[in-house]
């Protein structure tokens, strides 16, 4: 069972660990026997939270998303399912799956295809 302490070990800032320690308190209440694993990506400066073949980076709902790093950490952790879990204010978290073709869109920058 992971503690906060390993999350702010691996985590770039304390706010990161949070988000992560809240997303996975909130997924092992699923699947206790999962093996979950905090991890830093320095060279795209992303934190995210591992579950076997399942990637969930964490994310505050007054934040902006670089899809480029979520584009990115799909090419580099292939065959893998990567969700942003969004935060918000109220400690609600939403999951949302990305998928492969990620692409931006020229007006926003933000959107996913």
């Amino acid at each position: 069972m992971l503690e906060l302490n390993d999350f702010t070990t691996v985590s770039p800032d304390d706010l990161t660990a949070a988000l992560g320690f809240q997303i996975y308190n909130d997924l092992k209440n699923e699947e206790e026997s999962a093996e979950f694993q905090p991890n830093y990506d320095p060279n795209l400066k992303v934190f995210y939270l591992m579950k076997n073949d399942d990637v969930y980076i964490p994310v505050l709902h007054t934040k902006a998303i670089d899809f480029r790093i979520v584009k990115s950490l799909h090419k580099k952790l292939k065959k893998r399912n990567i969700f942003l879990a969004v935060v918000d204010n109220t400690a609600n978290i939403l999951y949302y799956q990305m998928s492969e073709g990620l692409s931006e869109n020229q007006s926003t920058k933000t959107a996913v295809k």
